[in-house]
């Protein structure tokens, strides 16, 4: 007599196969927040997830990867005490004059800060910025109301106490008149036709 062998049901195995493939998309989405960030930001507590990411290049060169954070994973505009994080992993050279030069020129076609305000941003920019290469990470986290921090691997590397920064200096991506306006799209996480309104 031939020995019978029971079977899992479909719906039990289909239920199991269901939770693994939760489980380690729950741990990849995890390691996908932790990867873009500095320690010292995801050590912060401001619980942030990724909004989108996408990569700028210049003539087909890329320049740098970027990454836009909020507690709730999407952008639709600062509300006060919700963190705003732009992450910006360089893949080519840049001194810190130059990443000075394209803030300003940035600000300049933007036409929305007063050249006197520029000059003391950049002034103040100076102050902590420094040079950057291939692998370094630049994150930028914005408090509507309060300052402006910027971490690098090494940490805390400075801030800006004027509350009106933040907001003027993510423009520079999130703009609808963004001279980068296909990462906008990309960060923003929006189709190429909402983006445009």
């Amino acid at each position: 007599m031939a020995e019978t062998v029971a079977m899992p049901r479909p719906t039990h195995f289909l239920r199991s196969i269901a939770l693994v493939l939760a489980a380690a998309a729950t741990l990849l989405a995890g390691h996908a927040r932790a990867s873009n960030l500095p320690d010292a930001v995801l050590e912060g507590n401001y619980g942030l997830q990724r909004v989108g990411a996408g990569e700028l290049t210049w003539l087909g060169r890329p320049i740098y990867h970027a990454s836009l954070w909020t507690p709730a994973g999407n952008f639709t505009g600062y509300e006060p005490g919700e963190p705003v994080a732009l992450s910006l992993s360089y893949q080519r050279q840049f001194s810190r004059d130059e990443l000075l030069r394209i803030t300003s020129t940035a600000w300049r076609l933007l036409g929305s800060v007063p050249v006197e305000k520029r000059e003391h941003w950049l002034a103040s920019l100076r102050t902590f910025w420094s040079d950057v290469g291939p692998g370094d990470n630049v994150t930028t986290v914005v408090v509507p109301g309060q300052a402006t921090r910027f971490y690098d691997h090494r940490g805390f590397m400075g801030k800006i106490d004027d509350p009106r920064f933040g907001p003027a200096f993510l423009s520079i991506w999130l703009d609808s008149r963004s001279v980068v306006g296909d990462l906008r799209v990309q960060l923003l996480g929006l189709e190429r036709s909402a983006a445009r309104r």
